[in-house]
């Protein structure tokens, strides 16, 4: 294994704003900033856990990962999903190659069980995502 300690790549803000956690992030990340990520999202999710929650991540720029940092990524959705999140809602925004963006995250959640889907506008990603989590917990 070679030593790296190279800076995080990338940009990433997180918010919750009632049961959505809000990923607001800029590409290309590297691997320090998933780890950046995962620290950073990990207290906001211990916030929201008690009760169904969502996700809306915003990407702009070239939202692309290394290989490691991609399964790294799915590591923490699945880890997620074990902490009552129950959909997640992609939109690119300003991105300069969404089609691959899009096939590169889709390959991402295709590797985990979380419901998913990818928009072209926000507001509609964000009604779509509360009815998810008023679904949820209907069968609650």
């Amino acid at each position: 294994m070679v030593n790296r300690n190279f800076p995080a790549h990338g940009a990433l803000k997180i918010t919750i704003e009632g049961n959505l956690l809000v990923i607001r992030a800029q590409g290309p990340a590297n691997t320090e900033m998933v780890l950046q990520y995962q620290r950073e999202v990990q207290l906001y999710r211990e916030q929201l856990c008690e009760n169904a929650w969502a996700s809306l991540i915003l990407l702009t720029g070239e939202p692309l990962l290394p290989p490691a940092a991609s399964s790294m990524m799915v590591e923490s959705i699945k880890q997620a999903e074990h902490m009552n999140l129950v959909a997640t809602a992609v939109v690119f925004i300003n991105v300069q190659y969404q089609s691959i963006s899009e096939q590169f995250w889709e390959g991402i959640y295709q590797r985990t069980t979380l419901k998913h889907a990818f928009f072209e506008q926000e507001s509609i990603a964000r009604e779509w995502l509360r009815q998810e989590v008023a679904r949820r917990k209907e069968t609650i």
